[in-house]
């Protein structure tokens, strides 16, 4: 993250040259990461598993830099550490917690499908408050899928993760967090 506060490098980022690297990165967290989730014996497989993990970790991490160099060094370090305090109050709630967030699966498509529609309303209508809005719920939104995802981690509720299934509870958790931090980012950034 310092590396990107220096101006030569924000600016080759944010060139047209250097957009090549981000489209890259997506595309292979993008295969990456359907062949994980696709293909269950490449998730349980043992070297192979973790080479897939580690390549769709760098992959999003350097897109998660990309997206960052866009926004004040200042706003970025405020996003991580309201990350890093949500994400450490919802796992400390989805442990101690008796009630079932795995059962709330059907609220969280609906609230899933009302976060894209409203997605695609802040593409077509830029309004700075709707686009606030969206962080906000998105962020939320994220949130309760933290707790969800850990409790299917932890079992012991309706539904569970099998200990074999560890790579893809760790890409669910990696996901969760990462939308926390984009959509706080999002909500709090400042941009340059």
């Amino acid at each position: 993250m310092v590396l990107f506060g220096r101006p030569a490098i924000r600016n080759y980022i944010r060139s047209p040259r250097g957009q090549w690297a981000y489209w890259t990165s997506y595309g292979v967290f993008f295969a990456t990461y359907i062949a994980l989730a696709c293909c269950k014996r490449l998730g349980r497989r043992y070297p192979l598993n973790l080479i897939l993990l580690s390549i769709l970790t760098l992959s999003m991490s350097y897109m998660m830099s990309m997206i960052s160099a866009y926004f004040k060094i200042e706003s970025v370090f405020i996003a991580v550490g309201l990350t890093s305090f949500v994400c450490f109050g919802v796992t400390i709630f989805s442990f101690q917690t008796k009630f079932d967030f795995t059962s709330c699966v059907g609220v969280l498509f609906v609230i899933s499908l009302a976060l894209v529609g409203f997605g695609f309303a802040c593409i077509f209508t830029y309004s700075r408050i709707l686009y606030t809005v969206y962080a906000a719920l998105g962020a939320v939104a994220f949130s309760i899928f933290l707790a969800v995802d850990t409790q299917l981690i932890l079992g012991g509720k309706r539904h569970e993760i099998s200990p074999e299934d560890h790579v893809f509870a760790s890409i669910m958790l990696y996901l969760d967090i990462v939308y926390i931090f984009m959509y706080i980012l999002m909500l709090f950034g400042k941009r340059e």
